[in-house]
């Protein structure tokens, strides 16, 4: 670890616990600062997931209650086939559209957990291209997630955060915006 990034952790340790009176040892110890420097407040593991969950659940449940649909209405013959075709084309094809709900990082499950995904860059909004290919990755790798989660793989490439909305609000509130 470089002498700059050993300083930032002790920056951010030192914040947590001048905050922990104020926000709590929950959020406090979630605190943390976006590459440029900027303050949010991590979700919870339990939050994230459920937002994925919900969105995982919203997908792909339309997709197979669709496949299911044609073949219980259908009398073809290749039924079956024509059915799941049907349905994994759609586990492609609706989260690149259901996407367009997640630009601003809130699509339903966000806005159930109370979190908004962000770009770990600065926490500026994922915008409609990459929100679709987000979405794509949300809906189709929940089992992966889970993996990652309970694993606590982080900051591996990563482009994109899973914020508290409501307790960074606060801390924004209290005039608590940057590092250092």
């Amino acid at each position: 670890m470089t002498q700059k990034a050993q300083e930032r952790v002790a920056a951010l340790a030192e914040l947590r616990n001048r905050l922990e009176p104020v926000l709590g040892k929950s959020v406090s110890s979630r605190v943390k600062a976006f590459r440029n420097g900027d303050l949010y407040v991590d979700s919870t593991v339990g939050a994230a997931l459920w937002s994925w969950f919900v969105d995982s659940l919203l997908v792909n449940g339309v997709a197979v209650g669709l496949g299911v649909t044609y073949f219980v209405s259908s009398s073809a013959v290749d039924r079956g086939t024509v059915a799941v075709v049907i349905a994994a084309v759609l586990m492609i094809v609706l989260p690149l559209l259901y996407g367009w709900c997640y630009a601003d990082g809130r699509a339903l499950g966000a806005r159930l957990a109370g979190t908004r995904s962000v770009r770990v860059a600065d926490g500026g909004r994922i915008g409609v291209g990459k929100a679709r290919w987000a979405m794509l990755i949300r809906t189709l790798l929940l089992p992966f997630i889970f993996w990652v989660a309970l694993g606590e793989v982080t900051d591996i490439g990563e482009v994109r955060v899973s914020i508290d909305e409501s307790a960074t609000r606060r801390l924004r509130e209290m005039g608590i915006t940057t590092l250092g």
